[in-house]
């Protein structure tokens, strides 16, 4: 966002927002506003591809798109400030990008990951531009994190307003330039059991249409229109993309895990957490979940876990069992009993392992179980 168009936008917006329930503005008390020179970031996006979006969605027979600013600007730490906010790059109206990192980065307790945005306060007015934020474990699937906003509408048609970052929960640019949006991937355990939020390669960030026109604008999880600035009509219009910065690198071995997480207790077979799932089995598996459809048995390993061997294991009366496959530090799936007719995988750093039994098979129960590796 250039100057010039930031002292003609202080005045066509409203200077103030009703107060909501969510985290309030950087450097006042018990904002999550995370900076950037916060000593847990590790890691920043590597690379970056985007797709413009047009300056005002309203006119696309224009075809006006957005063009300030390029793709390398969003790697590496956050370097746009209130003084300087130029190192961006423009998404414009409901364009997006996507962060790839070199190094895939997982969940901790608290927040896991940041995004930077340029927005400023002037002539008390806080301009915010607001954007979804989606995640990947493989870089095909992505995940949107649930987002609230209960900014009012502009009494004007078609218009967005000042936002109030009190308003605003899990959504990139509720903070000013130099203070990174957090966001936690626990969230989205329960949500989408399919992604991987231990290996995550991937973020996407996509611009907010801030309108209160229904046929254009973004919406939240709830189906609320997501108000911000609109229209912002010029070569710096949309999102304004600075970096997005992670806490913890993927972690391998099992110690490094367990002290990812915050375990209260780290021995294998604890569970602190009270899920039924003890930690090791965890930490191979993230769920420990087996299915059984018709004569195959499924569940799910992570190849890139080698601190520990995983079994499945079945049994007739829950006291007596046998390993009827096996990998051994991160290794492939084997079969380890007769009764286990074929033993099949598929999928990357995620595996989805298919174990066949033989007809007739007389086991009823089964688990899987698993040992560190010494």
């Amino acid at each position: 966002m250039t100057t010039l168009f930031r002292f003609a936008l202080g005045f066509t917006l409203a200077t103030c927002a009703v107060a909501g329930p969510f985290a309030p503005a950087a450097g006042q008390p018990g904002s999550d506003a995370i900076a950037v020179a916060d000593p847990r970031f590790t890691t920043w996006a590597t690379s970056v591809s985007s797709i413009r979006g047009p300056v005002d969605i309203a006119y696309p027979e224009d075809e006006v798109y957005v063009n300030f600013g390029v793709e390398a600007n969003a790697t590496g730490p956050a370097d746009a400030t209130a003084a300087a906010p130029y190192p961006v790059i423009s998404l414009g109206d409901g364009g997006s990008a996507d962060l790839k990192f070199a190094v895939p980065f997982g969940d901790i307790p608290g927040p896991d990951f940041a995004v930077f945005e340029n927005g400023f306060v002037s002539f008390n007015t806080t301009f915010l531009e607001l954007a979804h934020v989606e995640v990947s474990s493989d870089g095909i699937h992505f995940y949107r994190f649930p987002s609230t906003s209960l900014t009012p509408l502009s009494t004007t048609p078609g218009e967005g307003t000042n936002v109030n970052a009190t308003n605003v929960r899990n959504l990139a640019g509720k903070y000013v330039a130099g203070f990174g949006t957090p966001f936690d991937l626990a969230e989205l355990r329960a949500l989408y059991p399919a992604l991987d939020t231990q290996r995550i390669i991937q973020v996407r960030v996509i611009d907010v249409i801030g309108t209160n026109d229904p046929t254009l604008a973004s919406r939240d999880a709830t189906g609320n229109i997501i108000a911000d600035p609109y229209p912002t009509a010029y070569p710096t219009g949309g999102f304004d993309l600075d970096a997005t910065g992670a806490f913890q690198p993927t972690t391998t071995t099992y110690s490094a895990w367990a002290a990812s997480q915050g375990l209260t207790n780290t021995a294998a077979t604890a569970d602190p957490d009270h899920n039924g799932v003890p930690n090791l089995i965890e930490y191979l598996t993230t769920n420990g979940a087996v299915e059984l459809t018709g004569n195959t048995l499924h569940f799910s390993r992570l190849s890139y876990r080698t601190g520990g061997n995983l079994k499945l294991q079945a049994s007739t009366d829950l006291l007596q069992w046998t390993t009827l496959a096996e990998s051994a530090n991160g290794a492939a799936m084997q079969s380890a009993d007769g009764n286990a007719a074929t033993v099949s995988e598929s999928g990357g750093f995620r595996k989805d392992v298919s174990v066949q039994l033989l007809t007739g098979a007389t086991r009823r129960y089964f688990r899987l179980a698993a040992s560190p590796v010494p």
